[in-house]
């Protein structure tokens, strides 16, 4: 049976250079990938910053529903808390 002379690699400069470059661009690529999920996560805090908890539902959705429309819950006169006739009637005297 004939033998063969095994065969050798050879490794170029070119071959160095084309991996490197890939590896660069996987981990490019993974701190972009990073990045987006750290912003998600930070919009979406803020998104949920703005939701307060209430362990009553009700006073919750209320919440919600004035936040939405922009109705304050309290008017102030003076600095101080009025409710919302108060402080109609005080500019009459």
């Amino acid at each position: 049976m004939l033998r063969r002379p095994p065969t050798t690699l050879q490794i170029t400069p070119e071959d160095l250079a084309s991996y490197e470059d890939r590896r660069a661009r996987e981990a490019q690529q993974a701190a972009q990938d990073a990045h987006a999920a750290r912003v998600a996560a930070y919009e979406s805090a803020q998104a949920m910053e703005g939701v307060q908890s209430s362990p009553d539902p009700e006073v919750r959705v209320r919440r919600a529903r004035d936040q939405r429309i922009g109705v304050s819950s309290r008017r102030t006169v003076g600095g101080t808390s009025a409710p919302a006739h108060a402080a109609s009637s005080a500019g009459g005297r």
